[in-house]
């Protein structure tokens, strides 16, 4: 079986390597390459079961390498928050992207007519006025823009609500200049809770969208492409009327937050942050390396919704706070834990996690077998 470890044009490799994890020094991200290629291949056979679409959100890795296998898995393209990790992805040779954001003012608007000299790329947006500043610099630059028109079904972001005067927004985008009109965008972010309770909200997000598709036929707007998705619903996407294509960016690595919202296991955890106990002077705690400016503060979105991450192999250790550079740990009456001892912490949230970090090291057991850049780190605008 083809496996992560045969990636080629790594970025940023160590001459050392391979190595063994003990020789690395901490805090640092941990990318396990079994794990990881299991996640890809996993949602990629979903897509392909029920003929949808993956076009994975590349916020979560930044990595080129990353975006590469799920090239290879089939994705038919994939999506960017921001305009300056498309520009990254299209120096590393992928070449159809949507940027999943309303990006506003000449800078941007003539940055985007640039990147379409070189890739196919598109924009979701949800006002006229993005609109038409796209379509001027694409005109001015010669080049044709994708555009696809967001609306909210009830995470209440971005997106037009759904009513008569939306779809005349959506007309009014349809007649401007150099626009390729690709179809509609949602993103049931609110769609986030355990199994049962996304039942439920299934129901209700279906009965959005045949809304949304009744106003569209009704004033003749085609939506042959119904953009949508997200991790913790991810494998429910046949389910949803209409989709035919999805943006999930979390799933390759997953998180605290896919696992305790039942769409993940920790088995399918590909990334934890590997870290060193550095104090253990007060009683029943013990302080890690690693703090906010490591595993970021984000607390959890579903769960249980406290501490700051997962111990692994240690559930009765709770991360229960952080400093900038500190990791609180709790841990009970007779624990054995010493300073020098190193722990593995699955983060609450792993895309910011993800973007703190300059590199990722690439691991198989307990060998260390590449090191890749986080390329898009830091590029939010």
């Amino acid at each position: 079986m083809e496996t992560c470890l045969s990636i080629p044009e790594s970025q940023g490799s160590d001459p050392k390597l391979p190595m063994e994890i003990s020789e690395i020094d901490t805090p640092a991200v941990l990318i396990d390459a079994e794990k990881l290629d299991r996640n890809l291949r996993k949602m990629a056979n979903y897509c392909t079961k029920h003929s949808i679409a993956l076009r994975p959100h590349t916020k979560t890795h930044k990595m080129p390498e990353i975006a590469h296998m799920q090239m290879r898995y089939g994705a038919a393209g994939i999506a960017v928050a921001k305009l300056g990790e498309a520009e990254v992805m299209a120096d590393a040779g992928i070449n159809d992207m949507v940027v999943v954001y309303p990006l506003w003012g000449e800078s941007k608007w003539n940055r985007l007519a640039d990147l379409a000299r070189r890739a196919r790329i598109s924009v979701a947006m949800d006002s006229l006025p993005v609109a038409e500043g796209i379509s001027r610099a694409a005109a001015k630059a010669g080049v044709e823009v994708g555009i696809r028109v967001e609306f909210d079904t009830g995470f209440g972001r971005c997106g037009l609500p759904l009513d008569h005067s939306s779809i005349r927004v959506a007309q009014q985008v349809l007649a401007l200049p150099n626009l390729r009109w690709e179809g509609i965008s949602v993103y049931p972010g609110h769609i986030m809770g355990n199994r049962a309770v996304r039942e439920h909200d299934l129901v209700l997000e279906n009965a959005q969208l045949d809304r949304l598709y009744a106003l569209l036929s009704a004033a003749g707007v085609s939506h042959l492409s119904v953009s949508g998705g997200n991790t913790p619903a991810a494998l429910l996407s046949h389910r949803f009327h209409g989709i035919n294509e999805i943006r999930p960016g979390t799933y390759v690595f997953n998180d605290r937050n896919t696992v305790d919202a039942e769409a993940a296991t920790y088995d399918e955890c590909a990334a934890t942050v590997l870290v060193t106990v550095v104090s253990t002077s007060v009683a029943h705690r013990a302080i890690v390396d690693a703090g906010s400016k490591t595993l970021t503060a984000d607390t959890l979105l579903s769960g249980e919704r406290k501490n700051h991450g997962y111990v692994l192999d240690h559930p009765e250790i709770e991360l229960y706070d952080l400093s900038e550079e500190h990791g609180h740990l709790r841990i009970p009456e007779g624990s054995r834990l010493q300073i020098g001892d190193r722990l593995r912490v699955v983060p609450n949230h792993i895309c910011p996690c993800i973007n703190l970090q300059e590199r990722v090291y690439v691991v198989s057991d307990d060998q260390v077998i590449d090191q890749w850049k986080v390329s898009g780190r830091g590029r939010v605008n």
